[in-house]
């Protein structure tokens, strides 16, 4: 087994109580979203969308009819906020590996052998990679599941382009998140990296908030990452744009760029 296979086999055993345990609770969550869509009549739902307080309307906007909805409850795990928060948190505390394995001196150990020392970013962004698929496939499969066994005869399935597009914006976003926690980490001790991208992305989120709600906001909303996770546009079956794509794609590579060149400079002595 070559370095990197090497490396990412060390990681993934180390995380794979955590991956398997993440990835059966999203998929056991979007199960239980499509019994809880069923058990819904069709008149009910237009009742839910009145008892929403005005500012959450506000926010959906004209999504919320396609929210309220059997395939907009369905397809919600894609967007529910604990649920992004856990990816988050996950991705986060996978992509500071490296700096967690400065800390513990694991790094010396597999420095002393002939491995490039970039090989360690490599394997965490394979690592990344790897997580982030799964758990978007664990969500996927538990949604086609729960729609097979539990929707009912008469209910309109959401699209599989629809899902797909859901999946592909969560996981651009997380991979965003990931590159900017693995640059920080390069250069910072595990604890700060994940707490200041944890309070980035906080910031972040809440700025796309009010950006939403107060449009002397709006002109700075372009600055946070969630301003190109777009759920609500999907669910209405829009296209997910392909700005959204680069913006979020073109921040993850920046920051394995980043995480690249800051640990080859980065003295792991310390």
């Amino acid at each position: 087994m070559t370095g990197p296979l090497l490396l990412l086999s060390l990681s993934l055993k180390r995380a794979r109580t955590l991956l398997i345990a993440t990835g059966l609770l999203l998929a056991a969550f979007q199960l239980l979203l499509v019994l809880i869509a069923g058990s819904i009549r069709p008149t009910e739902f237009d009742q839910l969308a009145s008892l929403l307080p005005p500012f959450v309307r506000a926010i959906l906007g004209p999504s919320l009819t396609s929210i309220m909805s059997f395939g907009g409850i369905v397809s919600l795990g894609y967007f529910e906020l604990a649920v992004v928060i856990a990816l988050l948190a996950l991705i986060i505390a996978l992509a500071t590996v490296p700096a967690s394995e400065i800390e513990t001196g694991f790094a010396d150990l597999i420095l002393a052998r002939p491995f490039p020392r970039h090989w360690l970013i490599t394997r965490t962004i394979a690592l990344v990679l790897f997580a982030t698929l799964t758990m978007l496939g664990a969500m996927m499969a538990g949604t086609w599941v729960g729609l097979a066994l539990y929707a009912p005869p008469d209910a309109t399935w959401p699209s599989p382009v629809m899902i797909g597009l859901l999946a592909l914006n969560l996981g651009l976003l997380t991979l965003c998140w990931s590159g900017i926690a693995m640059a920080l980490g390069a250069v910072c001790r595990r604890s700060v990296a994940g707490a200041t991208t944890g309070l980035l992305a906080l910031a972040t989120f809440l700025l796309d908030y009010v950006g939403r709600l107060w449009p002397p906001a709006d002109r700075f909303a372009w600055l946070s990452p969630f301003r190109y996770f777009i759920p609500f546009d999907l669910v209405m079956g829009n296209p997910l744009p392909a700005e959204n794509i680069l913006v979020l794609w073109a921040i993850a590579m920046t920051g394995f760029t980043m995480a690249y060149f800051l640990f080859t400079q980065r003295d792991i002595s310390h």
